[in-house]
């Protein structure tokens, strides 16, 4: 009796596309921290602004 064969799931597709996707991404140079993306800060978050300083 031959071994049955394993199912390709959803999740093991998506594993396999992303690393496909990454290895693209290497060969461009992508990850090699020049094209890092900017940070905007959120809105959300209060910051306190710093008294001025005094002059003597």
């Amino acid at each position: 009796m031959p071994a049955k064969k394993k199912r390709i799931t959803k999740a093991d597709l998506d594993k396999i596309e992303r690393a496909v996707k990454r290895e693209a991404q290497k060969a461009a140079g992508a990850l090699d921290g020049r094209f890092r993306p900017r940070v905007i800060k959120s809105k959300k978050k209060y910051t306190r602004k710093k008294p001025p300083p005094e002059d003597l």
